[in-house]
């Protein structure tokens, strides 16, 4: 998708092509889409992950490595899958503690998505069985202070089956949800009480993130130590 106008419009995008594609999954990659896709590759090498595809390759063609990438798909899901690599979402560990100027970036990121998407935003079809799976699809979290794929796969799955907030993608530094039918605003206190406490927001944060998912669609998070790379002046 290319002429990205407004938030809105990728929004209306991912639904028509969501109901065009059925069953595949839809994972759109938005922002800092060349770095995403480096970290990505590095993170789906780390431990747990790494799919040794040496023994599949019969040469080094590029039809050759495509061939491998629906077996690298499963791998990756059936190891996040896997009880031994499961986090609860309340034991993950705090590891990320913004200072008020990222805090500060990331309310303007929810109230501008378009300020940091990218001109073309990749789309990928993805065959998992659930809209958390295809997380898979480009895993991520690949510096030691960043949470790790595991650690954003617990965040993904606890926002979905207890908020209702659908994943719908990532960038370089965030994860993007939406709110499906399944979302209750009498939960909306519940949810922000936990990510706050998790990212260690300061109240006016708290409020804001708070007061934006009440008004909007949509909510943006981060899985990145810092948000400084970001330039919204």
């Amino acid at each position: 998708m290319s002429k990205v106008n407004s938030w809105k419009d990728v929004l209306n995008f991912y639904s028509e092509i969501k109901q065009k594609h059925l069953p595949k999954k839809v994972l759109l990659l938005l922002e800092d889409i060349g770095q995403c896709q480096y970290t990505s590759m590095h993170a789906s090498m780390g431990d747990g992950l790494y799919f040794d595809t040496s023994e599949l390759v019969e040469d080094d063609s590029e039809a050759s490595w495509d061939n491998t990438r629906p077996l690298e798909l499963q791998y990756h899901i059936e190891q996040l899958l896997k009880p031994e690599n499961y986090i609860d979402f309340n034991n993950l560990p705090k590891k990320l503690s913004y200072c008020d100027e990222d805090q500060s970036t990331l309310l303007q990121i929810n109230a501008e998505p378009e300020k940091i998407l990218d001109d073309v935003i990749q789309v990928k079809l993805v065959n998992s069985k659930t809209e958390t799976q295809k997380f898979a699809a480009c895993l991520n979290g690949y510096f030691t202070c960043d949470l790790n794929p595991f650690e954003s796969f617990s965040l993904i799955q606890h926002l979905d089956q207890n908020y209702g907030l659908e994943y719908v993608g990532l960038g370089a530094s965030l994860l993007f949800f939406i709110k499906t039918p399944k979302f209750d605003a009498n939960k909306t206190t519940q949810l922000f009480n936990e990510l706050s406490n998790f990212y260690q927001f300061n109240q006016t944060t708290h409020t804001q993130l708070e007061q934006h998912l009440s008004n909007h669609e949509y909510l943006i998070l981060p899985y990145v130590e810092s948000l400084e790379v970001f330039d919204l002046d």
